[in-house]
């Protein structure tokens, strides 16, 4: 949720929780207590859709994670058939190059991540007949890398279908927000003005559990 729903979200649970403290003072007014409910479904309503929210979210963060350990993993592999070529072949600075081991390369930011793969598929692209040849690699190990990075650039710039998951549920929110609110302007909020004097310690009570704080 946007700090701006929250806010508006915590100002009508506070006038929920009130009215629940309350239910003595106002139970017996059957138009209150009707909307007392209907604001409570729309409350819990907004808990499911921020809920599902959050839950994508965290989905999204877990899968990024462990696409680049697999990515890691994959080039790690590519990375040490490129330095036996090179020990091989007496070529220490590309040795030196493609020295990191999974773990280096996992714990690189993404920016660098993507730099130090690229060039681990681009050598072995390069190489590819020699280490097809003579150490044992497939063409599949290049494709497969490759497809697993463009599948995390994709993720890592939030994917099209992520965006529109989001925007839905931002979208859903803020109308059960409009719906929640209009239950108090328009329902509540005139049927609690029967007691601005017949009891205005609990009018003024609500009142205050009114407001939105920022």
């Amino acid at each position: 949720m946007e700090i701006r729903q929250i806010n508006r979200k915590n100002m009508m649970d506070t006038v929920n929780s009130y009215l629940d403290e309350n239910a003595s003072k106002w139970q017996s007014i059957a138009r209150l207590a009707a909307a007392k409910t209907e604001l409570s479904q729309k409350l819990n309503a907004i808990d499911s859709a921020a809920t599902a929210q959050a839950e994508a979210q965290v989905t999204i963060g877990k899968s990024k994670l462990a696409l680049k350990r697999a990515i890691a993993t994959k080039a790690d592999i590519l990375n040490d058939l490129i330095e036996a070529y090179a020990s091989v072949e007496g070529n220490d600075e590309l040795a030196r190059q493609m020295g990191d081991n999974q773990t280096d390369i996992f714990r690189l930011p993404y920016n660098e991540f993507f730099i130090k793969v690229k060039a681990i598929i681009d050598k072995a692209t390069e190489l590819q007949e020699t280490l097809t040849t003579d150490y044992g690699m497939t063409a599949e190990q290049i494709n497969d890398l490759q497809n697993d990075v463009n599948q995390l650039l994709e993720i890592n710039g939030q994917p099209r279908a992520y965006q529109i998951k989001s925007s839905i549920a931002t979208n859903e929110i803020e109308q059960l927000l409009n719906d929640a609110h209009d239950i108090l302007n328009n329902q509540i909020d005139k049927i609690m003005s029967v007691f601005k004097r017949s009891d205005p310690n609990f009018y003024h009570g609500y009142q205050k559990a009114r407001v939105i704080v920022d």
